[in-house]
């Protein structure tokens, strides 16, 4: 989807929702990641994921960033206080994801039982609080032997993964009814090519490829064809073995901007960037077909994307339950150097933005419209959705005023209830994240939680935002 850009005053952001209350059992959470939050990566028989080797062995995050520690969420002491602060906060649900190394240490042989128990307890810690249980089976952390073969481009990881699903299901349909099989499909891949780039030597442009290139286009494809096999699989033995519950995927849905001066070349690469980021997946997942023009471009770039003629169908009849949606910002788009598809991504002159974007509540609205009106209107759960700014988080006489992450999310609230008030059929919203965390070549420099984290003395301290948030939820119910 292009559209031209336009400032948008808050004002008209938003319709008066002041009196509009969430329906009964809307999922009010919090979203965090394995890896990024557990720490404890030598313990109860983990194995080494593809993150390990980047960081500890590589050290491509800078030197002593590792998630050797991150915020000890593993270590069960720690997160019973964490727990306890969600209970404050009135958060019903907790989106986490399980790590397939510490299930499988190797990825594909026996089942490590301590991580099976491990992760067993937290979901009972988690209900005895009140709090529901969202689980995300993978969230990036590929164990480091399947990593080394191949990963997502090997066809093979349908299948890997589907072993794993299957572990998944025996050992938690008793206790979880939601899952989300797999996050963010285009930013994992961004961030492996990030660091191919990183290991060949090329520290010079550190900015994320997320809107894959003619360059980058082909193993991006491919790894996502993948990638919405290996889910379509695992719902496939969901339903089989008879499990009762929902399946869905988070994806960084976004729409792809223009300015409003901007060029045919402009226009044409953000066509086919929306093609990429947006419609490969939505199109496959709702209509049983790849986008006819990001496949006729990749076959006239005779490009190996692993594409065979019944993969999308198969996509499309796993028939997932509801649709996960990670919204941060839009992408703005322009023609870069050269001829043909070049696209490249900017943030337009006087535009306010956070860590992830810009700051267009506005396009959250109009993003959730698209699908209802394009797609059918599935259900929606927004999996993430958050900010951080530069310079904002600094703990003050105890405090964290973080007034822009508050407005941020204040706002973003808003404009999901404009679209649920247009018909749109939303079930949750996951802030990210429910603490600072590590936040991958990142490291820990940029913070995106509502619960700051002291590195030094791993002490909790409910920000502004938190406050903010829990009050949003006692005025919805």
């Amino acid at each position: 989807m292009t559209n031209e850009f336009n400032s948008m005053a808050n004002a008209k952001r938003c319709l008066n929702n002041s009196d509009f209350k969430i329906k009964k059992g809307f999922l009010w959470g919090t979203a965090s990641a394995a890896y990024q939050v557990e720490g404890c990566v030598n313990e109860d028989g983990r194995g080494q994921s593809i993150w390990d080797y980047y960081l500890n062995d590589k050290q491509l995050g800078g030197l002593g960033v590792t998630g050797d520690v991150a915020i000890n969420f593993y270590d069960r002491n720690q997160y019973l206080q964490d727990i306890q602060l969600l209970k404050k906060l009135k958060i019903n649900c907790y989106r986490f994801s399980i790590s397939w190394p510490r299930i499988i240490p190797d990825g594909l042989g026996p089942v490590n039982m301590k991580a099976v128990e491990h992760y067993r307890q937290l979901i009972k810690d988690l209900k005895a609080a009140g709090i529901s249980a969202l689980i995300t089976l993978y969230h990036w952390d590929m164990p480091l032997a399947l990593a080394n073969n191949g990963g997502w481009e090997n066809r093979d990881s349908i299948d890997w993964f589907n072993y794993y699903a299957n572990i998944i299901f025996i050992h938690f349909s008793d206790l979880a009814q939601d899952f989300v099989l797999i996050n963010e499909p285009t930013v994992e891949v961004a961030q492996n090519i990030l660091a191919k780039r990183y290991l060949a030597g090329n520290f010079e442009d550190t900015s994320l490829p997320i809107i894959a290139t003619s360059e980058t286009m082909e193993v991006s494809l491919k790894c996502y064809n993948h990638i919405l096999l290996a889910a379509a699989k695992a719902k496939e033995s969901f339903r089989a073995a008879g499990y009762k519950g929902r399946l869905g995927l988070a994806l960084p849905l976004s729409p792809v901007l223009t300015d409003t001066n901007a060029t045919e070349a402009d226009k044409a690469d953000a066509i086919i960037a929306d093609g990429v980021l947006n419609r490969w997946f939505l199109d496959a997942i709702y209509k049983g077909q790849y986008p006819e023009d990001i496949v006729s471009l990749a076959s006239k770039m005779n490009l190996a994307i692993d594409v065979q003629p019944e993969d999308a169908k198969t996509i499309y009849n796993a028939h997932f339950e509801f649709l996960g949606i990670n919204y941060y910002a839009p992408n703005f788009v322009r023609h870069g150097k050269g001829s043909g598809y070049n696209p490249e991504s900017y943030i337009p002159e006087g535009q306010e933005a956070a860590y992830n974007g810009a700051v267009r509540p506005d396009q959250l609205t109009a993003l959730l419209d698209r699908i209802r009106t394009e797609y059918g209107n599935p259900t929606i759960i927004i999996t993430e959705n958050g900010a951080g700014f530069p310079g904002e988080d600094q703990l003050v006489n105890g405090k964290i005023e973080d007034t822009k992450r508050s407005n941020y999310i204040q706002a973003h609230i808003e404009a999901m209830i404009v679209s649920m008030q247009n018909g749109s059929n939303i079930d949750g919203y996951m802030i990210w994240s429910s603490h600072d965390n590590l936040e991958w070549f990142s490291g820990y420099k940029s913070r995106f939680g509502i619960i700051y984290v002291d590195w030094n003395t791993q002490k909790r301290t409910l920000k502004q935002s938190a406050n903010l948030y829990s009050k949003i939820i006692q005025e919805k119910k």
